[in-house]
């Protein structure tokens, strides 16, 4: 519904607040005064210029931008946006990356609901991006001068009540190389309560060994410490983006929620021809939301990989990876190498489990002889176990044990187990909240094990356990299954005393 009103200095109009809003689940006012906040100017080499400051309640609706003429495929101009008055940026990437242009690229085409790319380098976000107090939205110039054009427009919030808690958040990230079916390459690490929306995905082929797609797909790891755990897990790198047999076949395309925009071959005289890959994927009719956290990894090969992720969260935003400058920004043939860990930031600290070497689980025989005896034999570490950190209480097999040097859809049909100690000032009642997929069993010091049985899909588990003063050892056998999960090989295990204390996992 639409009406005049008059004000002090002529006429605005106002708008019911919907669309993108309500795909989100936003609580935004009802009445919205559109707002326009425009801007061109040139940035000096290291300047840092605000091309939009506004006061809220308020929401941005869309935000255009482009660049020089002069500036062609690189990664010179940094975009930071801050709300209500935060240290730290909530939104911080590589201005074109931010719009889904990788590689350092100047333009191709987009066209989604959230994002659009139109030659020769007009690069829209219609993301609404909600705020109680302030927004700020800065352009840093790095390596050069710089000079961006800006258009912001936003809808006020006059006289009426905001309720609105979660601001959007966006992170870019690199690593190059990425490792082989070793870690799978770190999305996103986030605090709740919050809500992914979705993320831009650019890959640089320098892996002859395989398909790139083939190290796996996206693995979303939701409230591993919550009440309600759950595990996301894909078939195929192309299939995360809404195709399938990712190739040379593939036509580069852009469609409403998921596709791959740009598809590029390069005849480099390898074995392979190398590819630069973009793909995205927002999860609108799909919503995925989470309470305590989420952890998000893609699989990969041995790659240069980068993406910039969307998430609408509560409260003070975590980074979880430090934006490098200069060349380590490239995402050429020539760049330097940026490995894992490089610029990552420290994740919280979630406990640490021993993991044994993959057991034969023939006719369930690993199983069966879990549920009948203690576990310690197969799990002391004479016998191969290594220390991994879990994270937001979830432990990933698949992390651990890769299942082949090379090949698609091959993964270990066996089990392994998982062990560390619980420490408690004095005896208690324990409640643990197990989630799992396969077949688990359960060992708390020397009681007799809890079967807790098959699970086809990822679901979860409560029981109440007696803990002694002390230490308390915990042993976890998990079969891996080809069910519904496509190999996936993965538990989230909380513990907590009657008072509400969390107990951390540790490795002995």
């Amino acid at each position: 519904m639409r009406y005049i009103a008059p004000l002090l200095f002529g006429l605005v109009t106002f708008c019911t607040d919907a669309s993108a809003a309500d795909v989100f689940g936003l609580k935004l006012p009802l009445e919205a005064v559109s707002s326009r906040s425009s801007l061109t100017t040139p940035i000096k080499k290291g300047e840092r210029k605000v091309f939009a400051e506004l006061e809220g309640p308020g929401c941005i609706r869309h935000l255009w931008m482009t660049d020089s003429r002069e500036d062609r495929d690189d990664r010179n101009a940094i975009l930071r946006i801050y709300f209500d008055g935060a240290e730290m940026p909530q939104v911080e990437a590589p201005l074109r990356d931010f719009f889904g242009i990788m590689h350092g690229k100047t333009w191709y085409p987009i066209n989604t609901p959230f994002f659009s790319v139109q030659a020769k380098s007009g690069y829209n976000c219609y993301l609404p991006m909600p705020f109680a107090k302030s927004a700020r939205v800065e352009v840093e110039a790095l390596e050069k001068d710089h000079r961006a054009y800006c258009m912001v427009d936003w809808h006020q919030y006059p006289d009426q009540q905001f309720e609105e808690k979660r601001r959007l958040c966006a992170r870019w990230r690199r690593e190059f190389p990425t490792q082989r079916y070793g870690e799978d390459y770190l999305v996103l690490d986030a605090d709740g309560p919050g809500q992914l929306v979705g993320f831009f995905y650019g890959l640089r082929l320098i892996d002859n060994e395989d398909r790139w797609s083939h190290g796996g797909a996206d693995n979303i790891y939701l409230d591993g410490e919550g009440r309600h755990p759950s595990y996301l897990r894909g078939i195929g790198g192309e299939d995360a983006f809404g195709t399938s047999y990712g190739g040379s076949i593939h036509i580069p395309s852009t469609h409403l929620n998921a596709s791959l925009p740009f598809y590029e071959q390069v005849d480099d005289g390898q074995a392979r021809p190398s590819k630069l890959i973009t793909g995205y994927r927002w999860f609108a009719n799909d919503r995925i939301e989470f309470r305590e956290s989420i952890h998000f990894r893609f699989g990969c090969m041995q790659n240069d990989i980068c993406s910039t992720v969307f998430w609408y969260q509560e409260g003070r935003v975590r980074p979880f990876f430090k934006l490098p400058r200069g060349r380590q920004l490239d995402h050429s043939r020539a760049a330097p190498e940026l490995p894992r860990g490089t610029f990552d930031l420290p994740l919280p600290d979630c406990g640490t489990w021993r993991v044994s070497p993959v057991l034969d689980n023939t006719d369930n025989r690993a199983i069966r002889e879990a549920a009948a005896q203690p576990l310690a034999a197969a799990s002391a570490p004479d016998k191969g176990g290594s220390v991994r950190r879990a994270f937001h209480g979830f432990l990933d097999f698949g992390h651990v044990w890769r299942p082949h040097e090379r090949g698609v859809g091959v993964f270990h049909t066996g089990a392994a187990d998982a062990e560390a100690v619980l420490s408690c000032d004095r005896p208690t009642d324990a409640r643990l909240r197990i989630a799992w997929e396969g077949h688990l069993v359960l060992r708390v010091n020397d009681g007799q094990p809890f079967d807790l049985g098959m699970n086809r899909n990822f679901g979860s588990r409560e029981l109440t356990v007696p803990l002694k003063a002390g230490v308390n050892r915990v042993s976890i056998r998990l079969s891996n299954e080809r069910g519904f999960n496509h190999g996936g090989w993965t538990f989230a295990f909380q513990a907590a005393t009657a008072a509400g204390q969390c107990l951390l996992p540790r490795a002995e």
